[in-house]
C-alpha cells in the first residue's frame, strides 16, 4: 500500500474519531475469563512430519469454506491483553487508526477484534443483544463499516455458555442462531467464542463449538464469519477434575479442523500487562503437539502476540519467531498508541510474517533437542525452502548448530542461508550454526543452490 493512501486511511479514522466528539458520526459506507494460567509440564516431541489432516470443509449449504474465510493464519489486534476490559468505541477507533498509521495493517495485520467487555450481557425483550449506547454510541455495525472503509475487519466476543469470562450473562447459550445472525447483520468478520460459561454448565465442547458453527453457516445474511474456538482450559482447571482430558482444550485439535479456523491448544499465555515467558513456551509446546490437525483454513492456536506485556525484545522475538514457525494466527494484543519502537519493527518483519504466511500451510516441527536447552525446529515451505529456527531455552547463551539434512532439505552443492532477523544471506555446504543469546531465537530460511 503506497504510503499516501496509508496516511490517508489513517486519516479517515481520526476524522471519524473527531466527528464523534463533535457529537456527529461521519457517514461511511464498507468496502468489502481471563483464565488463571497453571503450570503444566509439556514434553518437547521429536517427530517425522505427520499426515495432514482432512481439508476442513463447511455446510453444504454454506457460500465459502474454512480455507476460503483463512487460507493463511490471520492476524490483527485484540483487546485483550492491551486494554483488558476497559474499551470505548473511541478508543477502538484510535487503535485502529494506529494499525493503518504505523504500516501495521499493511503487512496483514488487519482484524480489529473486541474482545471480553465489549457488551456486558444485555439483551432486549426480544433476546437480541443490546450494547451500551455510553460505549458505543454509534453502534457495533457503525463501527463495522467504518473500520471497512479503511480496508479492516471487525471481531467480536462471546461465550458458548450463558455467562463470558467477563461476567454474567456475556455469552450466547440459548441464543446461537439469534446471536450470529446479529453479528451478521452488523458486518462482523470474526467471531471469539470463549468456555467460561461453557464450563460452568458443563457443556461438550465439540457439542456446543458445532453448534455455533452451523448458526454461522445458516445466518440469516449468509456472511462469511471466521470462528475461533476459544476452549482455553487444561485438565482439571476450573475444578480438580474439570474439565477431564477430554473435555479441554489438548482435544480441540479432534474436532476443529472440521468446523473452526482456529482453536486454542492451552490456556491463556499470560494476563493483561503481563506475559511470562516460561508460559510462551509452555503454549508452544502444547500448539507443536498435533501439527497434522493445522492447514490452510484451520490452525492451531497457542493465544496472543504479547509485546511490551512483560516479555523482553529479545523474549518477544522469540515468540514472534516460533508463533511463525508452527503457523499460529498472529494476533497483537498491546496498547499500540505506547507501542515500543522495538516491538514495532520485529512485528513488521515481513521475512518472518511470511514464514507464518506461507501458502502452504504446514506447522513447523521440532527437529532436535538437547538437555542444556537447544532446540531446532523446521518448517516446509511452498518454494521448496526450508524455514529454520534455532531456539534457546536456557538462560545462558549457547552455540546450537545443525545441517541442511537434518532439516529436510534435498541434497545440494550449496544452500543459500537467509538470516530473517539480520536481513543477511550467506552460503554453506550444509552446516548450519548460531550463537543464540538466552531466551533467543534464529531464524533461517534455507534454498538449495545447484544440482
Amino acid at each position: 500500500m503506497p504510503a499516501r493512501l496509508r496516511l490517508a486511511l489513517a486519516a479517515a479514522l481520526a476524522a471519524a474519531l473527531a466527528a464523534i466528539c463533535a457529537g456527529s458520526p461521519p457517514a461511511l459506507t464498507a468496502s468489502g475469563a481471563a483464565a488463571h494460567a497453571l503450570p503444566l509440564a509439556h514434553a518437547p516431541r521429536v517427530a517425522a512430519r505427520p499426515s495432514r489432516a482432512p481439508r476442513a470443509q463447511a455446510h453444504p449449504s454454506a457460500r465459502w469454506t474454512l480455507q476460503s474465510i483463512s487460507p493463511t493464519p490471520y492476524m490483527g489486534w485484540d483487546t485483550y491483553f492491551a486494554l483488558s476490559a476497559r474499551f470505548s468505541e473511541s478508543t477502538i477507533l484510535t487503535e485502529a487508526g494506529e494499525l493503518i498509521a504505523r504500516g501495521l495493517a499493511h503487512d496483514g495485520y488487519r482484524y480489529v477484534w473486541l474482545d471480553a467487555g465489549w457488551w456486558q450481557g444485555a439483551r432486549t425483550r426480544r433476546g437480541e443483544i443490546e450494547v451500551n449506547p455510553a460505549q458505543w454510541p454509534h453502534g457495533i455495525a457503525w463501527l463495522a463499516r467504518t473500520l471497512h472503509a479503511a480496508g479492516l475487519r471487525l471481531g467480536v466476543y462471546t461465550d458458548a455458555g450463558s455467562n463470558g469470562c467477563g461476567g454474567a450473562y456475556e455469552g450466547s447459550y440459548g441464543h446461537y442462531q439469534q446471536d450470529v445472525n446479529t453479528f451478521a447483520r452488523w458486518g462482523v468478520d470474526a467471531v471469539k467464542v470463549d468456555f467460561c460459561g461453557g464450563i460452568q454448565q458443563r457443556l461438550s465442547p465439540k457439542n456446543a463449538y458445532t453448534a455455533f458453527h452451523d448458526a454461522i453457516v445458516h445466518n440469516s445474511s449468509h456472511r462469511p464469519i471466521l470462528l475461533s474456538i476459544c476452549n482455553f482450559l487444561e485438565p482439571g482447571q476450573y475444578l480438580s477434575d474439570v474439565p477431564k482430558y477430554n473435555g479441554s482444550s489438548f482435544t480441540s485439535y479432534t474436532f476443529g479442523p472440521h468446523i473452526a479456523n482456529s482453536w486454542r491448544t492451552d490456556t491463556d499465555v499470560g494476563d493483561p500487562g503481563y506475559v511470562p515467558f516460561s508460559q510462551v513456551l509452555r503454549n508452544l509446546d502444547a500448539d507443536a503437539a498435533h501439527p497434522e490437525a493445522a492447514g490452510p483454513g484451520h490452525w492451531n492456536d497457542p493465544d496472543y502476540l504479547g509485546p511490551d506485556q512483560a516479555l523482553t525484545a529479545t523474549q518477544f522475538r522469540t515468540q514472534l519467531s516460533m508463533w511463525a514457525m508452527v503457523a499460529a494466527p498472529l494476533m497483537i494484543s498491546d496498547n499500540l498508541d505506547t507501542m515500543s519502537p522495538a516491538s514495532q519493527e520485529a512485528l513488521q518483519n515481513r521475512e518472518v510474517i511470511a514464514v507464518d504466511q506461507d501458502p502452504a500451510g504446514v506447522q513447523g516441527l521440532l527437529v532436535s533437542s538437547s538437555e542444556a536447552g537447544a532446540q531446532v525446529w523446521e518448517k516446509p515451505l511452498r518454494d521448496g525452502s526450508r524455514a529454520v529456527a534455532l531456539l534457546n531455552r536456557s538462560g545462558g547463551p549457547l552455540t546450537i548448530s545443525t545441517s541442511a539434512s537434518l532439516v529436510g532439505m534435498p541434497p545440494a552443492p550449496e544452500y543459500t542461508v537467509r538470516n530473517l532477523w539480520a536481513h543477511t544471506s550467506s552460503t554453506t555446504s550444509g552446516a548450519l550454526e548460531a550463537q543464540v543469546p538466552a531466551d533467543g531465537t534464529a531464524l533461517f530460511r534455507l534454498h538449495a543452490r545447484g544440482g
